[in-house]
C-alpha cells in the first residue's frame, strides 16, 4: 500500500501519534465499554503496524536522502563511482552496478551516495574493469523508465526495489579508471572462490549448454546459460531448478549434518557444530548472490541451528517462517515486492499446510513408489499457494510440471553432489576428468528430458491474465475450500463460493471494458514502427511486419493479451498509406526524411508520428504538417530526439517522447 500510495514520514508520524492517543483513550474507558468494544483496540494496533512498515520503506529509500546523487537538480558534470560487481557480458555491452561516492557540480566536489546501472561498451578499456575499481564518469546518467506498453514488465519498479533509479551507457571516452581495488575484503575472496569453481567446471565439463547448467546448479552463475535451455525449463515450470533456492541449501544443510554426526552430544561440540553450520550456510548464500529464496532458507536454517544446537529448543516451523520474513523485511523492506521472495515463502507455507494431506491420498507399498510419491506430493503441495501468484506475474501455467519435477529434481541433486565431488578431485586430473564426463552426460540427459516434455502438445497454457483482485479472490477460494474440506469449517463453503463469483464478476467486467475500448497504441519498441488499432475486442496492426519475426514481437503479444483483444476488423479505422483515420482523428506517420520542397499549405493532422532515422529539423516538419501533437517514436536516435525536444520547446509545438514517457495511446 505504501508503494502504490506513498505517505511522507511526517504524515506517518502523525498517524502513529494518533493511534497511540486512541489506545490511551480506549484504556481510559470504563471496563464495560472496553469489554463490549474490545475489537476497537485492534484498529490503532493495525495502524501502528502499517506505519512501522511504511517508515521502514521510507527509510530504506535512498532517494529521500539529501546526499543521494539524484536528489538535487541534475547539474553535476562528473561522478565518482566504485564498481560493485564483476562485469557481465551482454551481446553489445558489459553490465555492472556502480556505487556513486561523490559528484562534481560547478567545480566543487561533494560526498554523495546512490547506485547506478552502468553499461560499458565492449572495448579493451572496459575489459580491465574489475570489482572494486574506482571510475570517474563524464556522462550524465538518465532515469530508468518503463516501456509503457500495455501488459509490459514494470522494469522501473523492479529496479527501484534494488535502489536503482538511473542508468548510463559509457563508451571509452566517457569514463576513466582511477585506481584498482585493494584485494583483501570478503567480497573479493568470495569472487575468487566463484572464479575457482567456474574455472574448474570449464576445464573438466567444457563449454556449451551443459557447462552453463553446471555453473547455475552449483553457484547460481547464470551468464553462460543457453537461452533455449532456460526456455525449456520455464515451459515445464521448473525454472527454480536453475536458480539457487531453498532446495540447494537444504541439501547443503543435510550434508553438513551428516558430516558432523561424529561430534559428541556435548555443549562445546554443539557450539562448534552451530558455528560451522552458520558459517558455511551464510558463506554459500553470499557466494551465490544472496537471492530472496536463498536468504529465506538461510534465515530459517539459522533459526533451526540456533534453537537445536545452542538453545536446546525446537521452535515451530510456522514461527520460524514468520520470524525469518520479519527479519529480512526489517533489513530490506523492498523484498516484499520481489517475486522470488513471495514465491519462496508461499511455497514453503503451502508445503507445510498441504503436504501431509496430499501424501495421505495414496499409500504405496513399494519403497521406490513411496519415494516417487513423496516427491510428487511435495510438488503438488507447493503448487497450491504459488499458482495464483505465478499466473499473476507470468501469465502462464506449465501443464507438465509434475513429470518435469520427477525428472529434474533427482537428476539435479545427483549433479550438485557430483560437482562438489569434482571440485574435491581437482588435484587428481584423471579422476576429475572422468567425473566431469559423467556430469556432462547427466546434465545432457536432464536437459534433453526437460526439453522433450516442454515440446509435448499443450505443454503450456499461455496468456492467462489475472488482475490483483482476482489473485486475492483466488486465495480466498483456496482458503475456503481448505477450511471446508480439510478442517470441517462449514462457512468455508460459502467463502469459497463468494470468492469464485467475485472472480467471475471481475473477469466479466474486464471483458466488457475490453470490448468498449477504442484506441490506437503506438508501442515503445526500439528500431521498429509498431501500432495497434483496437476497438470492440478486435485489433489491427500497423507498422513493419518484420517485427513479428524479431524478439520485439513479445511486447505486442503481451499487450494484446493484457487488453484482451484478437486480430480482426476494427470499425472506425481506415488506413491510406502513411495516413490513419481513427473515427474523427487523423494520424500521419513519417519514417523517412521529408523532401526539401513543401506544399502551399501544411497538411492538418491531429497527431504526427516521427519514427526512424530521419535527418531533418522541426522547421521542415512544420512546413509539411500542422499537428496538434508531435509524437517522437522509439526508433529515432536519442541524440536526435533531444534536439527535436529543444526545437519543439522553442517553437511552442506540443510533443510526446515515447522513449522517455513510454507508449503513446490515442483514444478515438
Amino acid at each position: 500500500m505504501q508503494l502504490s500510495n506513498p505517505l511522507s514520514a511526517q504524515y506517518l508520524h502523525i498517524l502513529m501519534l494518533s493511534a497511540f492517543a486512541l489506545l490511551l483513550l480506549i484504556r481510559l474507558l470504563p471496563v464495560v465499554y472496553r469489554y463490549h468494544y474490545a475489537w476497537a483496540a485492534g484498529i490503532p494496533v493495525l495502524i501502528l503496524l502499517y506505519c512501522s512498515g511504511a517508515l521502514l520503506l521510507v527509510s530504506a529509500g535512498i532517494r529521500q536522502d539529501d546526499t543521494c546523487f539524484s536528489a538535487p537538480p541534475d547539474s553535476a558534470t562528473y561522478w565518482l563511482a566504485k564498481v560493485e560487481a564483476p562485469l557481465q557480458d551482454k551481446p553489445r555491452s558489459r553490465k555492472t552496478w556502480l556505487a556513486v561516492t561523490a559528484t562534481c557540480t560547478q567545480g566543487r566536489w561533494r560526498a554523495s551516495k546512490g547506485r547506478l546501472l552502468a553499461y560499458f561498451s565492449r572495448d579493451s578499456a572496459s575489459s580491465g574493469l574489475v570489482y572494486g575499481a574506482v571510475v570517474l564518469l563524464a556522462k550524465k546518467p538518465v532515469k530508468i523508465t518503463n516501456s509503457g506498453n500495455p501488459g509490459g514488465f514494470d522494469y522501473q519498479r523492479y529496479c527501484a526495489a534494488q535502489q536503482l533509479y538511473h542508468q548510463v551507457f559509457l563508451k571509452a571516452g566517457d569514463y576513466r579508471q582511477l585506481s584498482r581495488p585493494p584485494l583483501h575484503d570478503l567480497t573479493f575472496f568470495l569472487l575468487q572462490a566463484r572464479e575457482f569453481c567456474l574455472g574448474q567446471l570449464k576445464i573438466y565439463i567444457g563449454n556449451g549448454p551443459e557447462a552453463g547448467m553446471a555453473e547455475a546448479l552449483l553457484i547460481g552463475y547464470r551468464q553462460d546459460l543457453d537461452p533455449e535451455v532456460v526456455s525449456a525449463y520455464s515451459n515445464t515450470g521448473i525454472v527454480h531448478i536453475i536458480a539457487i533456492s531453498g532446495m540447494h541449501l537444504a541439501l547443503l544443510y543435510g550434508s553438513l549434518l551428516w558430516l558432523l554426526r561424529w561430534l559428541p552430544a556435548r555443549r562445546a561440540a554443539n557450539v562448534v557444530r552451530a558455528v560451522v553450520l552458520l558459517a558455511v550456510l551464510w558463506g554459500f548464500a553470499l557466494l551465490t548472490g544472496a537471492s530472496a529464496s536463498v536468504l529465506r532458507a538461510a534465515m530459517m536454517f539459522s533459526g533451526i541451528t540456533v534453537g537445536n544446537w545452542l538453545l536446546g529448543r525446537k521452535a515451530s516451523t510456522y514461527n520460524m517462517l514468520a520470524a525469518s520474513a520479519f527479519v529480512l523485511l526489517c533489513c530490506q523492506p523492498w523484498l516484499a515486492v520481489d517475486a522470488g521472495f513471495q514465491l519462496s515463502y508461499l511455497a514453503v507455507l503451502s508445503i507445510l499446510l498441504f503436504y501431509n494431506v496430499t501424501y495421505a491420498l495414496w499409500t504405496p507399498s513399494a519403497r521406490w513408489a513411496k519415494a516417487v510419491w513423496q516427491l510428487a506430493a511435495l510438488s503438488l503441495a507447493a503448487q497450491v499457494l504459488t499458482l495464483p501468484v505465478s499466473i499473476y506475474y507470468f501469465h502462464q501455467f506449465p501443464v507438465y510440471f509434475l513429470p518435469a519435477n520427477l525428472v529434474a529434481v533427482p537428476l539435479s541433486t545427483v549433479v550438485i553432489y557430483g560437482e562438489v565431488l569434482l571440485l574435491l578431485l581437482t588435484p587428481f586430473s584423471t579422476l576429475a576428468g572422468w567425473a566431469g564426463a559423467a556430469l556432462r552426460w547427466l546434465i545432457h540427459l536432464m536437459n534433453t528430458g526437460v526439453a522433450w516434455l516442454g515440446q509435448l502438445p499443450f505443454a503450456m497454457i499461455k496468456d492467462l491474465q489475472w488482475s490483483l483482485w482476482q489473485t486475492g479472490c483466488c486465495y480466498l477460494l483456496i482458503a475456503g475450500i481448505a477450511g471446508w474440506l480439510l478442517w470441517q469449517y462449514r462457512r468455508g463453503y460459502w467463502l469459497a463460493l463468494a470468492a469464485f463469483w467475485l472472480m467471475v464478476a471481475d473477469q466479466a467486467i474486464r471483458h466488457i471494458s475490453s470490448r468498449q475500448q477504442r484506441q490506437l497504441v503506438i508501442y515503445n519498441v526500439p528500431a521498429y514502427t509498431a501500432m495497434d488499432a483496437v476497438a470492440e475486442g478486435n485489433v489491427q496492426f500497423i507498422g513493419q511486419d518484420s517485427i513479428w519475426k524479431a524478439p520485439a514481437a513479445k511486447h505486442l503479444q503481451a499487450a494484446r493479451a493484457a487488453m484482451g483483444v484478437k486480430p480482426g476488423i476494427v470499425p472506425g479505422f481506415q488506413q491510406d498509406g502513411r495516413y490513419l483515420l481513427l473515427g474523427r482523428k487523423t494520424v500521419a506517420v513519417v519514417d523517412t526524411t521529408l523532401p526539401a520542397w513543401a506544399p502551399v499549405r501544411p497538411l492538418r493532422v491531429d497527431y504526427l508520428l516521427l519514427n526512424g532515422h530521419i535527418k531533418m529539423n522541426m522547421d521542415r516538419v512544420q512546413a509539411w504538417y500542422k499537428a496538434d501533437t508531435v509524437v517522437l517514436g522509439a526508433a529515432c536516435p536519442l541524440y536526435r530526439i533531444r534536439r527535436w525536444v529543444a526545437e519543439c520547446d522553442s517553437l511552442g509545438m506540443p510533443f510526446y517522447s515515447i522513449p522517455e514517457k513510454g507508449a503513446f495511446i490515442i483514444p478515438f
